[in-house]
């Protein structure tokens, strides 16, 4: 119940009729993370879902405001004591702003934001690939000493 509630709210925070004008556009994306590093050590995979609000200041620029919620998993520790296993997770949201260069179908931006779970600021350099309504995308994570790889699917449901 707790996911749906999450899963309602993105979708109520980037409502199509937030996009009234043609350069505001909405979505909501997908992700896939791959930690690295130290956390790595912890952490095997994360999934994520991010709602995505886009504002085109030209044909060039866009603002990028993201907020998305995280869950990681590690492979589970047997407690010596009890002999049972226990499974290790972290649950990270993120609210991120910066600022996207478009080049065709092609893109690269730049974000930074607060990380909860790691309770830490952090930049997100992204590259990516939009088609129409949909956007692919790879980035980086940098929060405090917290770091993870991503892939993004998105979904814009207003485009501009």
């Amino acid at each position: 119940m707790k996911y749906l509630f999450i899963l309602l709210l993105f979708v109520a925070v980037v409502n199509p009729g937030y996009a009234q004008d043609a350069k505001w556009t909405s979505g909501n994306s997908l992700s896939v993370s791959f930690p690295m590093g130290t956390m790595a050590d912890t952490y095997d995979l994360g999934l994520g879902i991010y709602g995505n609000i886009d504002y085109h200041m030209n044909k060039l620029l866009a603002l990028r405001f993201d907020l998305g919620w995280n869950r990681f998993s590690g492979s589970g520790i047997v407690d010596p004591n009890t002999g049972l296993t226990e499974d290790i997770q972290q649950t990270i949201w993120e609210i991120t702003a910066g600022v996207r260069l478009k080049l065709a179908v092609f893109y690269i931006e730049g974000r930074g934001g607060y990380f909860t779970g790691v309770s830490s600021f952090g930049v997100v350099p992204a590259v990516g690939l939009r088609l129409g309504k949909f956007d692919i995308q790879g980035n980086m994570v940098l929060a405090g000493n917290d770091q993870w790889a991503g892939v993004r699917l998105g979904y814009y449901w207003v485009t501009n």
